[in-house]
């Protein structure tokens, strides 16, 4: 895990001595007293979960740290393995795994090869290597099947579960609401993008007009009335010698017509650029946000290395899909194991998704380093609690940590918490506009009750019975501050 410590909407602080701490608990103490909450600051809310990845939503903290939580992984890894002769090479999750919940199972969409074609990796070559996307399935996500739906012969075997030829890391994003039912599935993965009534059988076209040179795992998410394609742009510096890495992004209003990719994201100094370029991303969108899993290449500091490197994957986060922001001073979220069977590199697939209160994220995970081999593969899965994936908690253990919301607006009934805590150890307080906290709604009348393992609902006690949060509210923004003398606390939501 690692930690840093959270200041105001505008401000970080990194404390290295314990004067330097107390010195931010005066700053962060005088300006909650100087400054009264803004309305023209007000952030409209949804139901869904909010996170605290960045200071979005924060207006203030004092004696507050953020630590980047790391997911678990199955003690099964690698889950689904090469089994069959066109997996030779390679099998990986350049890809998407999904829970469907109409047919009950997990389903896997998954990059394939055999022999190496010879193609030359550069920008200027009119398309990827002829790799292909394989399916699998499975009901409980950990044994896999691979059912031999291919359509015709794939080389000399007349059964097999290759979907979509000569494509590179596909992605499958569900569109349930759309009325046209060859439309159920769209997708996209190098030089090909299209659309599918099952998730099996497509209809595809090129769409290199838009994205051109394409040779990482895509992308593509639903957001805010758009289609959002985050896929492979090339990065030219005069002071490199080779094409770098960069994220770019491709955009569409109903699927057809695609804008031509912008670079969205690249590197820089803090990472160790030019010798750390981003691989790929992998984007969900979760509660307000949009969670990315960046994976980096870190090359080798050698003359006229772009290859060889090892490769891990970091969070990001944005609201937009064109601003992002690293989470948790740029700490590692998911790597290889040392000695085990992904200790070369790991990289995610396309979606992470919540099953049984769960976050799900299916990864590959590779023996040998970028570019030294293909080496063993497989797909492994890694879990973490659903909503947990950094934790604010108190910096010094002997203070507590308090974490004051700009004003939000919302419609609900409920203020639900996600935290590790002891009833008496999280209290929630309720601001005006003014910052003067409401009457009926401080922290010593604050109560939690247990919702599941995970969450609280939280309601205010008064001699008629207790108050919850939609009582307060009656049309008007409010504030939210919470006090944590021990334990941690990683989301709130509003629900109905």
């Amino acid at each position: 895990m690692n930690c840093e410590l959270v200041g105001s909407a505008t401000m970080i602080f990194r404390a290295k001595r314990r004067t330097s701490m107390v010195m931010t608990h005066v700053i962060l103490a005088i300006s909650a007293c100087l400054y009264p909450l803004n309305a023209e600051e007000t952030i409209d809310i949804s139901n869904g979960p909010q996170l605290f990845l960045d200071d979005h939503l924060v207006r203030a903290t004092t004696n507050t740290k953020r630590t980047l939580m790391s997911p678990e992984k199955h003690a099964d890894n690698p889950v689904i393995v090469p089994e069959n002769p066109w997996e030779k090479r390679i099998l990986e999750i350049y890809g998407t795994v999904l829970f469907d919940s109409d047919q009950s199972k997990f389903r896997c969409w998954y990059l394939a090869n055999e022999f190496k074609d010879g193609i030359p990796d550069t920008p200027g070559h009119p398309r990827t290597a002829e790799y292909y996307t394989c399916y699998a399935e499975s009901t409980d996500g950990i044994d896999w099947t691979k059912p031999p739906v291919g359509v015709g012969a794939f080389g000399v075997h007349s059964r097999h579960n290759v979907i979509i030829r000569n494509t590179h890391g596909f992605c499958v994003l569900p569109t349930p609401d759309d009325p046209d039912p060859a439309r159920k599935y769209k997708g996209a993965g190098g030089a090909l993008v299209g659309t599918s009534p099952d998730g099996i059988e497509w209809r595809l076209r090129d769409w290199r007009d838009a994205v051109g040179k394409n040779d990482t795992s895509t992308c593509i998410v639903r957001w805010k009335g758009e289609y959002l394609a985050f896929v492979r742009a090339q990065v030219k510096d005069p002071n490199w010698p080779a094409v770098m890495r960069g994220v770019g992004l491709s955009t569409s209003a109903d699927f057809e017509q695609w804008s031509p990719k912008q670079t969205v994201l690249i590197t820089d100094t803090d990472d160790g650029y030019p010798w750390v370029q981003p691989y790929g991303i992998s984007v969900t969108p979760y509660g307000d946000v949009l969670i990315g899993l960046l994976w980096l290449l870190h090359l080798d500091q050698a003359p006229n290395n772009n290859s060889i490197g090892y490769q891990d994957v970091q969070l990001v986060v944005s609201r937009d899909g064109r601003n992002w922001t690293r989470v948790a001073d740029r700490a590692v979220f998911l790597a290889g194991t040392p000695g085990a069977w992904d200790q070369g590199r790991v990289f995610p697939g396309t979606t992470m998704f919540v099953k049984d209160n769960r976050v799900h994220i299916y990864f590959t995970g590779v023996e040998t380093r970028h570019g030294e081999g293909w080496g063993a593969m497989g797909i492994g899965l890694a879990t973490l609690p659903a909503d947990r994936f950094v934790a604010l908690g108190p910096y010094d253990s002997s203070l507590p940590a308090v974490i004051e919301t700009k004003p939000l607006a919302f419609d609900g009934v409920d203020l639900i918490v996600n935290a590790a805590a002891a009833p008496g150890d999280l209290r929630v307080e309720l601001l005006d506009s003014s910052g003067a906290v409401l009457d009926g709604y401080n922290a010593e009348q604050s109560r939690l009750i247990a919702c599941d393992p995970l969450r609280y609902r939280v309601v205010w006690q008064s001699p008629a019975g207790d108050r919850t949060l939609n009582q307060a509210v009656t049309g008007r923004p409010i504030a939210l501050r919470f006090t944590i003398q021990r334990g941690a606390l990683y989301a709130f939501q509003v629900t109905d």
